[in-house]
């Protein structure tokens, strides 16, 4: 029997062996390294939501010029929760408000190269968060009208 960390390395390993049969490369890619994780100081907007399978997503949205110019999360949930609300924040990233929220759960699965059926209510959870907070956007907006 190995001794210290290697036995931890080797169920790693498996795991990620096993993952790799069910995920694409950028799901795993999205899990294992997150982009935007953390929730923004001074956000203009945020919002958190919660899914059918209990995970719960914060998305923080800082405006720049009228473009989402910061942008981050915050998740309890699974890998894919993860991986979904990571690509989100990257396909939002630099775009107008009215882009974004046109933004769906179809175009997130797209742009991981797919999740099994069983996971794609993570997109939708993602997608909504989104929408929630650049709704609080909107909001804002009108009320300074």
């Amino acid at each position: 029997m190995k001794q210290g960390n290697d036995v931890f390395d080797d169920i790693e390993g498996l795991t990620l062996l096993e993952a790799k049969k069910v995920y694409s490369e950028r799901v795993i890619e999205l899990f294992t390294n997150p982009r935007n994780l953390g929730a923004l100081e001074n956000a203009d907007a945020y919002t958190y939501m919660s899914g059918i399978c209990g995970d719960t997503v914060g998305m923080f949205v800082g405006l720049e010029n009228g473009r989402i110019g910061r942008i981050g999360f915050v998740t309890n949930g699974c890998g894919p929760t993860i991986a979904c609300s990571s690509a989100l924040t990257c396909m939002a990233e630099g775009r107008l408000v009215e882009e974004a929220m046109a933004l769906t759960s179809q175009d997130l699965i797209a742009f991981l190269g797919g999740l099994p059926i069983e996971h794609t209510h993570c997109a939708d959870l993602a997608v909504n968060t989104l929408r929630g907070a650049l709704e609080k956007l909107e909001i804002g907006k009108a009320a300074a009208s």
